[in-house]
């Protein structure tokens, strides 16, 4: 397909017509959506910000570089599409919702994720005794769903402490307290001097303790665009202008008399981060490719640079010659085991 970026028409007398006299123009092989009014349509009004009727941005489609998702052979097999997603709106059947798309070449830094688990160390002193054996059951009962025996485990110790054994658990109990006392102790000046004299330093009984995943993963990404046409720098300022308005939340209901005085905000739009390799989306289906998949994401950093190598360069049409952009994105959801089977 044919775009044209300019066309120039003139007046012919003698044939009572206009004449085309020039024209600039581009092939373009990728997506194509139809316009609609809807998808144009930007409301001040919070109704249409939060209800059924916020379609604004959704048949954006914006490409970088023009042959990065051309069905012949290119020198861009390799690319990313960021798909905008409504999140959080108070009409439910809306959420998800696509609201807009974009597609870039893969930049080397996409290619690296990281995991992370909270793992921790307590120091259990006294107690040591009080968390072996005697919690072993209700632990076990509680991994196999077995919430009675469970609890039966703890009524048992509770026994102990009320039964024949009460002395144990609470000379256990003693223990924990007196270390305690004697940590703070060993902790001071004297207890130092202490520990030095006689070569011996409490036992702190430490143990290493899940505390559950490290947090969600992360996930950034650095594009330097170069227009070498108009069209292509229109891109480019459209791709800019994606990113940073679909970052930000918009007004909400009981809106005074400007966005600032609003009551609320509502959620910024979620994305869905698709890698493809070879033209080929990475979906996890096949368990020895490498690559990773990535759940919905908010962006929680966006930066732009319009330098280039460090110097102040613009064209004719005070488009700047180099936009650097780095996007940061932070994942919605924490992953387990059935995740990183499915290829996460």
């Amino acid at each position: 397909m044919k775009i044209y970026t300019e066309v120039v028409w003139s007046w012919d007398d003698e044939k009572g017509e206009l004449v085309r006299e020039s024209s600039n123009s581009y092939d373009y092989d990728g997506p194509v959506t139809l316009f609609s009014e809807a998808s144009e349509r930007n409301s001040s009004n919070p109704a249409a910000t939060t209800g059924a009727n916020y379609r604004d941005g959704s048949a954006d489609s914006f490409v970088y570089p023009a042959g990065v998702v051309a069905t012949g052979p290119t020198d861009y097999p390799h690319y990313i599409r960021f798909i905008a997603r409504r999140s959080y709106t108070s009409t439910q059947s809306s959420r998800g919702e696509k609201n807009g798309e974009v597609v870039l070449y893969m930049p080397p830094d996409a290619l690296k994720t990281s995991y992370t688990q909270g793992i921790g160390d307590v120091e259990m002193g006294g107690f040591i005794a009080l968390a072996g054996a005697d919690m072993a059951g209700a632990g076990s009962a509680l991994a196999a769903g077995n919430f009675e025996g469970a609890l039966s485990a703890v009524s048992a110790l509770s026994g102990k402490i009320e039964g024949a054994e009460k002395v144990n658990v609470l000379a256990d109990a003693t223990k924990a307290a007196a270390s305690g006392a004697l940590q703070a102790v060993a902790q001071s000046q004297g207890g130092q001097a202490i520990a030095k004299a006689t070569g011996q330093v409490l036992n702190p009984h430490k143990a290493v303790v899940y505390q559950g995943p490290g947090g969600f993963r992360t996930f950034s990404y650095t594009f330097v665009m170069m227009p070498h046409s108009t069209a292509e720098a229109k891109q480019i300022f459209e791709i800019v202008k994606f990113f940073k308005r679909r970052m930000h939340p918009g007004t909400g209901g009981g809106a005074g008399i400007n966005s600032l005085s609003s009551v609320t905000l509502t959620y910024p739009d979620e994305f869905e981060i698709k890698y493809y390799v070879n033209r080929t989306e990475v979906d996890g289906s096949d368990s020895t490719k490498p690559l990773f998949k990535i759940h919905n994401c908010f962006m929680d950093s966006f930066t732009v640079d319009y330098t280039t190598s460090g110097l102040v360069s613009f064209m004719d049409d005070e488009q700047p010659l180099t936009t650097t952009m780095t996007l940061s994105f932070k994942e919605t959801q924490l992953l387990t085991k059935s995740d990183i089977d499915a290829g996460y």
